[in-house]
């Protein structure tokens, strides 16, 4: 094996992103999906083929394995990481308390059985003591808009199901005081509320909790809302490609993502996207006025207090 491939198979990524400084975000990681933060930072590391990968959750292009995690933040040669991922391996001492850091990371598949079982035994939100904490009504659980999107499961979690086309549920988002996590097995897409006819409006989301938010503060008839569940795969982006080249009557698109510099890249990242399609209406950004807000911030400010 040649040390390169040594690097991204024995190198425990978790270990070297906790050395450089980065922090376990434990309340949002799973057995196979690691979540840690370096200030604005936030990366999801985990474990395919044998191989450590991350992906920053705001920047579409900076993903990939050790190699590309130490390049992308410091620029380093190629020479100059090989000489110190050798020095990891062998005679470096100094490393991150086990604390820090997972150990065991299980690899990531996808296991549709699994997630659509699990599925099964949620039931549609009538009433959620998490999500009203959080300022949504319970008259939104029944709208036409959005009926049978949101759901509980037998842990009291808000469930927010993504689908794959042609309408299998393919991974399940769990939000609670203390939870924020897809449920083992998902293939992330994108979470979306009903469509209707006459329809012209897509509104664009990181959190399903932003897009509700903003459908209360800014209610409209003819809006679809959709929400990423985090940041933007490759995947997700040729997904939106394809919603956006078969939505015929959609007029404007609205990208509603936080106002920080996580947002900032989310929606960059987005505009990106949409230029590759054939989509001549109106694309804008609306996001809160005050610095690090997102839609429910702005929502409780004005519901709750």
């Amino acid at each position: 094996m040649s040390d390169w491939n040594r690097f991204k198979t024995d190198i425990n990524l978790t270990e070297y992103a906790a050395y450089l400084g980065y922090a376990l975000v434990k309340k949002d990681s799973t057995r196979s999906s690691i979540k840690m933060r370096k200030d604005s930072d936030i990366i999801i590391i985990s474990k395919k083929g044998g191989i450590w990968m991350y992906f920053s959750v705001s920047e579409n292009d900076d993903n990939g394995t050790i190699v590309n995690f130490i390049k992308n933040r410091t620029g380093q040669s190629l020479a100059e990481i090989a000489k110190d991922l050798l020095a990891w391996l062998g005679e470096i001492t100094t490393r991150p308390e086990p604390k820090n850091y997972i150990s065991e990371v299980v690899e990531q598949a996808y296991e549709p059985e699994r997630v659509q079982g699990i599925f099964k035994k949620c039931r549609p939100v009538q009433f959620h003591d998490y999500l009203e904490s959080r300022c949504i009504p319970k008259a939104l659980f029944t709208s036409m808009r959005f009926q049978n999107r949101i759901f509980f499961d037998g842990y009291k979690n808000a469930v927010f199901p993504h689908y794959k086309e042609g309408g299998a549920v393919c991974a399940l988002e769990l939000k609670n005081t203390q939870t924020a996590v897809f449920v083992r097995g998902s293939e992330k897409t994108f979470w979306r509320s009903n469509c209707r006819k006459g329809d012209d409006t897509l509104v664009i989301a990181e959190a399903v909790i932003d897009a509700l938010s903003y459908s209360i503060l800014f209610p409209s008839d003819k809006a679809v809302y959709t929400a990423t569940g985090g940041g933007m795969s490759p995947e997700q982006g040729e997904l939106l490609k394809a919603a956006v080249e078969g939505f015929k009557s959609l007029k404007e698109i609205i990208i509603i993502t936080d106002n920080d510099l996580g947002g900032d890249r989310l929606a960059d990242a987005i505009r990106v996207i949409l230029a590759e399609t054939s989509f001549e209406g109106k694309i804008r950004r609306d996001s809160p006025q005050k610095i690090k807000d997102d839609w429910n911030n702005v929502l409780k400010d004005r519901a709750c207090n």
